[in-house]
């Protein structure tokens, strides 16, 4: 008997400091939540208890945020068992978080964003349910013998062999409309965010996919299917792609007659501004078909229908997710090296170019990628930046023979018929020798980026720098100077002005922009002692 109530006095005992602890913890909260934080630290550090995440603001808070190649945050999931509802729907928007760094946004473009991160919706099942789905469910289009060049698709290249499957998987079963299949391997949400994300980024031409997905995964996180989300264009598609690529035809067909990838940008982005307007209520407007069939859109809009034209181009063009006051998108242009372009903030009144293949170091005060975005390519070109003419410093319009839009560069059709063709002084080796002694005080003109140092070293940088080197000249005679790197590549400059490959390379451009009848230019070549030629450029202006 006394055991027994030693016993009793003790369980007492304890019964009694427990009151005392969950009294003292009700009248001190600050204390309750301290052996909270403790219990839950050492948890983390048991391997057998695992933490699950409903959000990014809770998996800001215990997930490092250094990722490698191909890695996002841990799959979010509702913090649910096998015993728990399984039913539970978790949605998640991948949301562009503010980043830490201060921008400056200027007012004129302040609110031009509009891009809506990728929604994801997950539902938990059972084991047993899913086994149910890998039964009745097929895979779809596997798109498994599908290949893809990462220059013109480089989200492919960033993602792990997993996710490739994935997303080969993702783009044939969306080109085949096929909405509900079994994942072609055994993925977790988070290889499927990163498939569905790099497909979406990499194909504006998917304009019917909307960038939304619905998949349902067991406890163990592995995803049991998946399901894309279509807009109303896929219920035609045969005559939405019509739309599309005849709205398509009409922003390339401007480019027609225009010899660099570079003009051809120039003249896409224009054309584009010019066609589209920024609506924040337009339909589809995260699509290339709100911009270039609706011409009303946003910022991912632009940036997906300049993607794509360039695409059709052949200039390759990616499409980037980031924050500029809020979410933004814009694109990297690949020409000699990669640019920055935000044609959603060009888009303005009037028209400008301060967006146009800009560096990473020129967009650092209103530009910070994001997600998957950082991966992409630095933006480090400088030879095509700064080359255009901006609508204010452009000569006064006359109205009764521009039909152009305010703010937009006038585009020929046919080269003007006043033009004189220019004339040359033949190649070393011709009837005609050029002069062979070197003229001290050689003026050159140098584009940023131009060549090796102060040479030029292939034609279509020859034709840039001869605008560059004319454009902010008004008088009627127009004197300049370059060197080129060598005879082999005077000869080719020799036979385009003959054939009059220049006159399209530069020279209509020159005239349009200034609004001059004809242009007479001579060319002189000088031998210099290092095998480089200087070429003397005489141009008359009418």
């Amino acid at each position: 008997m006394r055991i027994v109530e030693k016993v009793l006095y003790g369980l007492g005992g304890l019964v009694a400091l427990m009151l005392f602890f969950i009294a003292l913890c009700h009248y001190n909260p600050d204390l309750a939540k301290k052996i909270g934080g403790v219990l839950q630290a050492n948890a983390s550090e048991n391997p057998n208890i695992s933490l699950s995440v409903a959000g990014t603001t809770a998996a800001d808070s215990v997930i490092d945020k250094t990722f490698t190649v191909g890695e996002f945050p841990a799959a979010v999931h509702t913090d649910l068992t096998q015993e728990s509802v399984t039913t539970n729907e978790q949605t998640q928007a991948y949301a562009t978080d503010e980043p830490e760094v201060e921008l400056t946004i200027p007012s004129n473009v302040a609110g031009l964003s509009g891009y809506i991160p990728i929604k994801a919706t997950g539902t938990e099942i059972t084991d047993t349910k899913a086994d149910e789905i890998a039964s009745t469910l097929s895979k779809g289009k596997t798109g498994e013998n599908l290949t893809f060049d990462t220059q013109m698709y480089p989200y492919y290249g960033i993602i792990d062999e997993t996710q490739k499957a994935l997303y080969r998987q993702i783009y044939a079963n969306a080109n085949a409309q096929i909405k509900n299949f079994l994942p072609v391997e055994n993925v977790t949400a988070n290889d499927l965010k990163n498939a569905f994300t790099s497909v979406v980024n990499d194909h504006p031409e998917l304009f019917w996919v909307d960038t939304a997905y619905r998949y349902k995964y067991t406890p163990k996180g592995k995803v049991a299917d998946i399901t894309l989300v279509f807009n109303i264009t896929a219920n035609d598609l045969e005559a939405s792609k019509t739309a599309f690529e005849s709205a398509t035809k009409q922003i390339i067909d401007e480019t027609y007659g225009y010899y660099t990838d570079y003009e051809k940008e120039r003249i896409a982005h224009d054309a584009l501004i010019a066609k589209v307007k920024y609506d924040a209520n337009a339909p589809m407007n995260q699509s290339a078909y709100s911009a270039l069939v609706y011409g009303r859109t946003v910022c991912a809009g632009y940036a997906r229908a300049f993607q794509y034209v360039l695409h059709q181009l052949d200039i390759p063009c990616y499409y980037v997710t980031g924050y500029a006051g809020q979410n933004h998108a814009w694109n990297i242009v690949k020409l000699d090296s990669y640019y920055n372009v935000d044609s959603t903030w060009d888009d303005t009144n009037p028209n400008t170019y301060d967006y146009f293949n800009c560096s990473d170091e020129d967009y650092a005060s209103d530009h910070v990628r994001t997600d998957l975005s950082i991966y992409l390519p630095a933006c480090n070109g400088n030879r095509y930046s700064g080359l255009e003419v901006k609508p204010s410093d452009k000569p006064p319009v006359n109205n009764n023979t521009d039909t152009n839009p305010p703010g937009t560069t006038p585009t020929p059709s046919v080269p003007p018929t006043t033009t004189t063709p220019p004339s040359t002084t033949p190649p070393s080796g011709s009837t005609t020798t050029p002069p062979t002694t070197q003229t001290d005080g050689i003026t050159v003109v140098t584009v940023r980026g131009g060549g090796d140092a102060e040479y030029i070293d292939n034609i279509e940088d020859y034709y840039v720098t001869c605008f560059a080197s004319m454009i902010d000249k008004d008088s009627s005679t127009i004197h300049f100077d370059l060197i080129v790197t060598d005879k082999k590549l005077w000869d080719q400059i020799y036979k385009s002005y003959a054939k009059g490959e220049c006159q399209e390379g530069y020279i209509d451009r020159y005239l349009v922009e200034k609004h001059k009848n004809a242009c007479s230019m001579r060319v002189e070549a000088v031998p210099r002692t290092d095998g480089s030629y200087l070429l003397r450029h005489s141009a008359i202006i009418n």
